[in-house]
């Protein structure tokens, strides 16, 4: 299928959370970030070279743990 410019062919999105009795949350209501400083050298890492474990819990998203890869440092 052809979209045009300023068309998107892109549906709703929602995200099940096992953590809200089973609740779907839309995927426009949850808070994204650009960059993230490192805890210890405080240079900014692009979000999207992290990977971290996500969950919802009680409406706000809580990740695990990421690298530097700079400094190595663990940071979370």
């Amino acid at each position: 299928m052809a979209s045009t410019e300023g068309e998107s062919i892109m549906g709703h999105v929602e995200v099940y959370n096992i953590d809200k009795d089973g609740e779907w949350t839309d995927l426009n209501d949850i808070p994204f970030i650009t960059t993230v400083n490192c805890q210890l050298c405080n240079e900014p890492t692009q979000a999207h070279d992290i990977i971290v474990t996500a969950r919802i819990v009680e409406g706000e998203v809580v990740a695990g743990t990421w690298q530097c890869k700079k400094c190595k440092a663990v940071n979370g």
